[in-house]
């Protein structure tokens, strides 16, 4: 037996769900004209650790900057080396533009390429320093490479459709995080704190961070040039300046990590990549290895250990500055 019956027309639908889903679909309707018409600041998702370093650098490289010597490659050089401990040791100054091992040598020449274009004449040498870890990569990983080329576009990158229709996307990119900083996790978070702190220390350290997490050794060190490498490294070279200096180093790792021919295995690998990049300097004199105790994990060096490593960078840079 039925008690009652319940008849809804198409009105009655709409007036008991349309009106809750009204400001769902004007905030929505106002983020989309907002970014069509420019009328929101452009995108700057610094909304993570990887997102707010890969975003700083990126705008330090089309800045105008009195560098005359920059640093690029992975975070072995993003942290292993203190740009500004460099800069006053060489007496000239030092940026680094380095950001992670899941960008290869092609993303590392668009940094190069947008610095040289925002600072025409300034630079007299590009230090170029990879982890052996970082030289068996096969390329960079596409969301990475998508935020940097979203960044550089003004546009803003798809975090999923539920979000993009709604707005959340470009709401979370263009005015959440100008507005507010996040919070980082994990040892970063205990370091920094927040997003905004930690690119002040970028900006302060001329785009170097330090490594606050410590990390079992892991992977294996049976090291090797990746098949595409030959490939990146010449697109790098043919994005260097007419008369700027090419320096190309292999970043240590540990000692009791890698076998006891990795001094050997290093040298081999840097000679070799060095000849695909045409590099005018290899730094032989860096450190295949230090102690295990100077590390953090099996790509980055402990604060304690930076200026141990910047020290000995200097030196090995110092001649192949002077030299005409």
């Amino acid at each position: 037996m039925k008690s009652h019956v319940c008849e809804f027309t198409p009105l009655d639908l709409l007036r008991l769900a349309g009106w809750p889903l009204f400001p769902v679909a004007l905030f929505s309707v106002v983020m989309q004209l907002g970014a069509r018409f420019h009328l929101l600041p452009a995108p700057r998702p610094t909304l993570d650790t990887e997102r707010t370093i890969l975003i700083h650098q990126a705008e330090a490289s089309r800045a105008p900057q009195n560098a005359e010597v920059i640093l690029l490659g992975d975070s072995s050089c993003l942290m292993d080396v203190s740009a500004r401990r460099l800069g006053e040791q060489l007496g000239q100054p030092v940026l680094s533009l380095a950001t992670f091992s899941f960008l290869d040598l092609h993303a590392h020449a668009l940094f190069l390429r947008a610095y040289a274009k925002a600072n025409p004449g300034r630079l007299r040498a590009v230090v170029l320093l990879l982890h052996p870890e970082a030289l068996r990569r096969l390329g960079s990983e596409p969301y990475y490479i998508a935020v940097l080329n979203h960044f550089w576009d003004g546009t803003d990158q798809s975090a999923g459709q539920l979000s993009d229709l709604t707005g959340t996307t470009i709401f979370k990119g263009r005015l959440l995080a100008r507005a507010l900083p996040a919070p980082l996790g994990g040892g970063y978070g205990r370091r920094y704190g927040f997003t905004r702190q930690l690119e002040s220390f970028l900006t302060r350290e001329h785009g170097s961070v330090i490594d606050p997490e410590v990390k079992p050794f892991s992977g294996n060190a049976e090291y090797r040039l990746a098949p595409t490498l030959e490939r990146t490294s010449r697109e790098f070279r043919s994005a260097m300046p007419d008369g700027v200096k090419l320096l190309v180093g292999i970043t240590p790792a540990p000692a009791g990590f890698v076998g006891p021919r990795h001094a050997e295995l290093h040298a081999g690998l840097l000679r070799e990549w060095g000849r695909w990049l045409q590099a005018d300097g290899l730094l032989e004199e860096l450190p295949p290895t230090l102690p295990d105790e100077n590390f953090t994990r099996t790509t980055h060096l402990k604060e304690s250990a930076v200026p141990l490593y910047t020290e000995r960078l200097s030196g090995a840079l110092r001649p192949h500055l002077l030299s005409p």
